[in-house]
């Protein structure tokens, strides 16, 4: 009941001061929550569709890359003129997240690397993450940002971006049970790195295998 209260309290004092609002604002109000909305429905369909079909599959593991970022070897492909990798609180299309980020070089590419050991009890491993520029970039015509994902140094993934609002992503990646995997994520200027204020929204990996039999977690 506690909980309900302070979620209607909650509520009403937002509720208060809407009607304060300029008919204006009202409208872009009511577009934002509309986003907002989309936004969620989207992101609980990308967690829908990371669960592996078979039903005897549970989710085992995960490796959070913010979590682990102070291990993480950050570098250029280039000269690092420009670049700048850190974490923090990022915006784009006005939705925030913990992000990675990741300006890339004046030339070549800013590259985050993970080494990860994988537990030998996978069978699945995906990777969970969403791509944005933060607000208040203006890119425009050919000034594009790519985003690539490499893995014991094979491109597994990539993709260009422009715009500001996140994009979300839920990929396969090799099982790679027991081994080391090196996991990079880049970004690259494509010659124009201005207003490249790319980020990588909570990038986690999310390794499945067989359930624990009843038998089995009984001995546990």
């Amino acid at each position: 009941m506690a909980k309900f209260d302070t979620r209607q309290e909650s509520i009403d004092a937002i509720v208060r001061r809407i009607s304060d609002l300029s008919e204006q604002s009202l409208t872009q109000l009511s577009q934002y929550i509309s986003y907002l909305k989309w936004q969620e429905e989207l992101w609980h369909s990308l967690i829908e569709d990371d669960r592996p079909a078979d039903p005897n599959q549970a989710l085992l593991w995960q490796f959070d890359f913010i979590e682990a970022f102070p291990s993480a070897r950050k570098v250029s492909t280039r000269a690092p003129d420009l670049m700048e990798i850190k974490t923090g609180m990022a915006s784009c299309g006005l939705v925030q997240q913990m992000a990675i980020w990741e300006h890339p070089p004046v030339t070549g590419s800013a590259v985050c690397e993970y080494t990860v050991p994988v537990p030998p009890s996978l069978n699945v491993l995906k990777m969970r993450f969403a791509v944005g520029i933060r607000d208040g970039a203006h890119m425009e015509g050919e000034n594009l940002c790519a985003f690539r994902i490499y893995v014991n140094g094979v491109r597994l993934w990539s993709t260009t971006k422009q715009s500001n609002k996140w994009e979300r992503y839920v990929i396969d990646l090799p099982t790679l049970a027991g081994q080391d995997a090196v996991i990079q994520l880049m970004t690259d200027g494509l010659g124009d790195n201005r207003w490249n204020w790319a980020v990588w929204g909570e990038p986690q990996l999310l390794g499945y295998g067989p359930k624990p039999t009843k038998s089995a977690s009984k001995r546990s």
